[in-house]
């Protein structure tokens, strides 16, 4: 057994916690020795992938109409203030900015949470009649908060997304541009990074401060706990109000407009494809965000002249940068089994090996990360068959996370059918409430209670699950208004 195959072999299923600690650092994505609490350093291959993704989703907004932007990083006090509830829901969060040099700040800044309370003072200053709207601008950055537990991706101090801020003339723009949100996030996730994500109505008393409604995508851990890597929020003209975002219509009459925002969890977006995909040999990284695309591993027996297989790696390693692939061709002195251990911990998509037989026969001999199946191809066809592998390897990902997801959704009908799915299905429990507004916060205070951290996911979007007629809430025993999802959560 390769050397690297000792230091990596985890069992990702019996101790997810464990697996995951040791995958980040073994796969050199991140370094948690700086020496600020909570901060970490992103390496090269975190942030390969990182830019990867950042790329995709600015491109689904920007051909949803968003503009890019940049907004200060310090918020001033007084623009918190303004929204109440949004003020309350993050003031425990927030790093204060109180010195510059050696002088007291007359006003304390905060280093941004989160942009609302920056980018709508500017709003109002933008917009002042109907011509002006739409307003839909993102802004790709990190942003600050103050988490009493952290861990890398999953919960940071600093952490990197995107927020996406729009302004609109009417109710209607405002709830079409929600589905538009989640039609983002759909594509990105599911199409893209194979993801299998439920999409929420959030409770009423789990909504985004300041918000009317939030609509939460939820992506299942293997440890069973639920992650949410993306939300958008109907903020109807709660914002507008307290910001004074205002326009005159055509006959001259004065509004408050209303507003929606959009954030993909970069970073959080990052932890479920390492844990979803991920299996008991490191990191499966998807084709699209993967950091290397190819890596070239040269076949030299002991006895063999190395020059004409380490020249056709060369030249094959030229052509695919050439076709727009990353690679890596590993020169290194280690052993191939050694090679293939290690750059298949790393997550690589797609390893291409070469050796004498290949140089003879004018062919490379290719394999995926998911099944390690080798196939042989012609060198004319070696980056259309590249690009075919990746292909099917997305597909793969795509069904086995899609089919984990579906046999880990189970009905319950009493708290403790719902620890039993919980504790052993590792997985949500679907019941009925008696209700998702705020009356329902004390039947849902109950249930997390009991269950040890079940929370109330919230009604899933587009599948319009309702209660049987005589359905009662699973807590109370009250008449059921709601079909709901438990799970425990990051």
């Amino acid at each position: 057994m390769a050397m690297a195959e000792k230091e990596f072999k985890k069992d990702k299923n019996k101790d997810f916690s464990d697996w995951y600690n040791t995958v980040i650092y073994a796969a050199d994505l991140v370094d948690n020795r700086y020496n600020v609490q909570g901060f970490i350093v992103h390496k090269p291959m975190a942030m390969r992938s990182f830019k990867k993704m950042y790329a995709i989703f600015e491109k689904e907004l920007e051909k949803d109409g968003h503009q890019p932007s940049l907004f200060p990083t310090v918020i001033p006090e007084e623009n918190f203030e303004l929204e109440k509830k949004h003020a309350e829901g993050f003031v425990a969060d927030v790093f204060w900015i109180t010195e510059r040099g050696s002088e007291k700040l007359k006003r304390k800044l905060a280093l941004r949470p989160t942009s609302e309370t920056a980018m709508y003072q500017m709003y109002s200053l933008w917009v002042r009649d109907h011509t002006d709207l739409p307003v839909k601008l993102y802004q790709s950055c990190t942003v600050f908060r103050n988490e009493s537990e952290t861990s890398p991706f999953l919960r940071g101090r600093e952490f990197l997304w995107i927020e996406a801020h729009d302004a609109f003339a009417t109710e209607k723009e405002s709830k079409e541009q929600i589905a538009k949100d989640m039609g983002i996030s759909a594509r990105v996730l599911g199409e893209r990074l194979a993801l299998p994500f439920m999409f929420f109505d959030r409770p009423k008393w789990d909504t985004f401060p300041g918000a009317e409604h939030t609509y939460a995508t939820d992506i299942l851990l293997p440890d069973g706990k639920t992650l949410q890597v993306a939300s958008t929020h109907l903020l109807g003209q709660n914002f507008a109000k307290a910001f004074n975002v205002k326009f005159k219509d055509a006959e001259n009459n004065e509004h408050f407009v209303h507003q929606t925002c959009y954030g993909p969890g970069i970073w959080r977006i990052m932890a479920a494809v390492i844990a979803v995909h991920g299996d008991d040999r490191g990191l499966v990284m998807p084709p699209s965000i993967a950091p290397i695309d190819v890596v070239i591993v040269p076949i030299i027996k002991s006895k063999a002249d190395p020059t004409a297989i380490v020249d056709k790696c060369r030249k094959l390693k030229d052509e695919l940068i050439e076709a727009g692939l990353s690679v890596e061709l590993d020169l290194s002195d280690k052993t191939p089994g050694f090679k293939y251990a290690q750059w298949e911990m790393k997550g690589v998509p797609v390893r291409v090996e070469i050796g004498e037989k290949e140089v003879a026969e004018s062919r490379v001999t290719l394999a995926a990360r998911d099944t390690k199946q080798r196939r042989q191809v012609s060198d004319k066809s070696v980056v259309q068959e590249i690009r075919k592998l990746g292909e099917e390897m997305a597909a793969r990902l795509k069904k086995n996370a899609d089919d984990y997801l579906v046999a880990h959704v189970k009905d319950a009908e009493s708290i403790d059918e719902i620890k039993e799915i919980l504790d052993k299905t590792r997985g949500y429990a679907r019941v009925n409430i008696h209700s998702v507004e705020m009356d329902g916060k004390e039947c849902a205070d109950t249930l997390q209670f009991e269950t040890k951290g079940g929370k109330v996911r919230g009604v899933r979007i587009g599948k319009d699950e309702k209660p049987s007629g005589d359905a009662k809430c699973v807590v109370c025993g009250k008449p059921a208004k709601h079909v709901v999802y438990i799970a425990r959560q990051y």
